[in-house]
């Protein structure tokens, strides 16, 4: 198993700015998710899903707050709603 991995790095080397913090972020996320898939482990995305679609609802929520028809004396009510369902 360790030759695997060895054998991997020494074939793909990644070559990335050290002064990058974000670049060396992404180069170790990807070694990491490459030897846990030469392990045999399936990748999960679930929750990554379910986040997006919480990110999804809220910003429709945002949208109707945003754009409806009323102005606000007469929308109180359904900004109240938006409100409500914004946190969850």
């Amino acid at each position: 198993m360790q030759e695997n991995i060895t054998e991997m790095a020494n074939k793909n080397p990644k070559k990335e700015n050290l002064l990058d913090l974000h670049s060396i972020k992404h180069i170790l996320d990807e070694s990491v998710s490459e030897i846990v898939k030469c392990r045999g482990y399936e990748e999960n995305l679930r929750m990554s899903n379910i986040r997006l679609f919480f990110g999804t609802f809220i910003i429709v929520i945002a949208l109707l707050a945003q754009f409806y028809n009323k102005k606000f004396p007469q929308n109180r009510e359904f900004l109240i709603g938006c409100i409500v369902l914004y946190p969850s």
